[in-house]
């Protein structure tokens, strides 16, 4: 089986001839039924290959090409592909179906239309062509070679198209166009091509500044979420706090512990004000001795253990038989 060679066959760069063709006003279908490759755009002389593949990929026209290496004028061409000293392929067209003269649809060094349907005839290998998607195009009636050469004759190529085609839609259309953009109807193409060039200008500094903002805010909500989550980390310290001191103190018993705690991550403002407004419970430790009675009254109304708590042993042993009776309660026997 022959080896396959790729080549990239046409793009929709400018050529010398100062116009150029879009890709995907390519029609491939006439090629495909009769997919030929010559040398140099020599139909007169029998093909040295054919194309087993062609398709559109990124602007541009690939074609997967087989020689046909029986033949030894095919043969020493596919040699030097093989060996790279032939790199180049070309297409051969019928003349162009749709064309404009749209400014905006022009490129740098661009002094032709921009073809925008056309049909491929045939692809040669060549050994320089008119750029890097080199071009040949043939007459449909005589099918003979068109000299692209002479400037007049790609005008005429396309003249026709022109003037049949393009210029009355671009008639009714220019009216709104420059309406759109506050111009005057007699307005050039150069001068309406120059406000949408502005246009676009503005839109693309918008889209930056648009991308850039996006990113600041980003960045701010990134930094938010964060002071957010250590926010909420601090109140839920001061929560625990908070609830801890009210069963301590008791306040709150601890079995409603967990629920102090939800009640403050919902609503810790008004839950920490509802904690701290309850009254704290007293002891009888903490009690004071009312003015004008003994500290023996007092003392009899509390156990011994509050006693103890509250740090008058001492003033309870000089009541010695309050002492021995609060003793005996707790302890079941006379002190020793």
């Amino acid at each position: 089986m022959n080896k396959s060679y790729k080549f990239t066959v046409h793009d929709e760069s400018v050529n010398t001839y100062g116009f150029r063709m879009l890709t995907d006003g390519a029609n491939l279908t006439e090629f495909e039924k009769n997919p030929v490759i010559l040398y140099n755009h020599n139909d007169w002389e029998t093909p040295i290959g054919r194309a087993d593949r062609i398709y559109k990929e990124n602007g541009a026209i690939v074609a997967e090409i087989v020689f046909d290496t029986d033949d030894p004028k095919a043969a020493e061409i596919a040699g030097k592909v093989e060996r790279g000293f032939l790199r180049m392929a070309s297409v051969g067209a019928w003349p162009p179906e749709e064309a404009t003269d749209d400014e905006l649809m022009k490129l740098d060094g661009q002094t032709g239309p921009t073809i925008t349907r056309w049909t491929l005839r045939e692809i040669s290998i060549c050994p320089i062509g008119a750029n890097h998607n080199a071009l040949a195009m043939y007459d449909r009636i005589t099918g003979k070679r068109i000299d692209l050469s002479d400037r007049n004759t790609v005008i005429r190529l396309t003249d026709n198209i022109n003037n049949a085609n393009i210029n009355p839609k671009k008639e009714n259309n220019m009216s709104v166009i420059t309406q759109m953009l506050r111009l005057s109807d007699s307005a050039s193409e150069q001068a309406i091509a120059e406000e949408v060039r502005k246009l676009i200008a503005l839109r693309d500094q918008y889209q930056s500044e648009i991308a850039g903002l996006k990113t600041e805010n980003k960045n701010l909500q990134v930094k938010l979420d964060t002071y957010e989550q250590k926010e909420r980390e601090a109140r839920k310290t001061q929560a625990v706090a908070l609830v801890d001191a009210a069963v301590k103190d008791g306040r709150i018993d601890a079995s409603g512990r967990d629920a102090w705690l939800k009640n403050l991550e919902r609503d810790f403002e008004n839950a920490s004000v509802q904690l701290a407004s309850i009254t704290r419970r007293q002891t009888v430790a903490t009690q004071v001795i009312p003015e004008g009675k003994s500290g023996a009254i007092t003392l009899r109304d509390m156990t011994f253990q509050d006693i103890l708590k509250a740090d008058r042993l001492k003033e309870l042993k000089q009541d010695k038989e309050l002492y021995r009776q609060k003793f005996r309660e707790a302890y079941g026997h006379e002190p020793a």
